[in-house]
């Protein structure tokens, strides 16, 4: 009997441990902890200024950049940031100036997808190939969208130092590599957090909105 009390004893201890488990563990447990893309999916978009130098050579300077990820609605989703500028000049007669996609140190030349200013107040921008044909042959994977991000950028834990490295417009992936928020500039020059469900919701829009102007062809003559 005093055995048997000692290991009564035993398992009412492991129980009380159990329990105590079960109720801290949610609590530690709370935060997911995401890291930065690694460098491999990850795009740099580019703005250039043209210049006429002398002898009638052009000269180039890049006048803004920020990191990208490609997408299966929008080639490359970036920070608004980086196209404020060229938005702002596209009409100035005195400013010729280009957009490029950066994949593995080449540049390529894209296009603004044309949302709004700071469209839904996110600091989101959608950036399309000039080429679709051309974007298909890179064969460029997707990087998906995290689907249980309801809690937003405050339910995730970051690592202060790959913070620190980390460019705007890098996305932070999940355990499963699903994109769980990105790091943008606001317009203000402040850096904050879009979740998932943000860069869906920018999407939605983004959908709706031609990526490049659509050719109509003419009906044949009949005679």
């Amino acid at each position: 009997m005093k055995n048997l009390g000692g290991v009564v004893v035993k398992l009412i201890l492991g129980m009380l441990v159990a329990i105590s488990n079960s109720v801290h563990c949610p609590a530690q447990g709370s935060k997911s902890v995401v890291h930065p893309a690694p460098a491999s999916p990850v795009i740099t978009v580019t703005v250039t200024d043209l210049y006429r130098a002398k002898h009638g050579h052009q000269a180039e300077v890049v006048i803004a950049q920020a990191v990208g990820f490609p997408n299966d609605t929008c080639d490359v989703i970036t920070t608004f940031d980086v196209v404020k500028k060229y938005e702002e000049r596209q009409t100035w007669s005195n400013v010729t100036q280009r957009l490029d996609i950066v994949v593995d140190g080449t540049p390529y030349p894209a296009t603004f997808r044309d949302i709004g200013f700071y469209p839904l107040g996110l600091n989101l921008a959608c950036i399309d190939f000039d080429s679709p044909f051309l974007h298909a042959q890179l064969k460029i994977p997707v990087l998906p969208l995290d689907l249980n991000s309801s809690s937003g950028p405050s339910s995730l834990s970051y690592d202060d130092t790959e913070l620190a490295k980390s460019n705007p417009g890098t996305p932070f992936l999940n355990n499963q590599g699903e994109v769980s928020s990105v790091l943008v500039a606001t317009d203000n020059g402040e850096l904050e957090f879009a979740s998932a469900d943000d860069v869906r919701t920018f999407l939605k829009v983004a959908a709706n909105v031609a990526p490049r102007p659509t050719l109509s062809h003419r009906p044949l003559s009949s005679t």
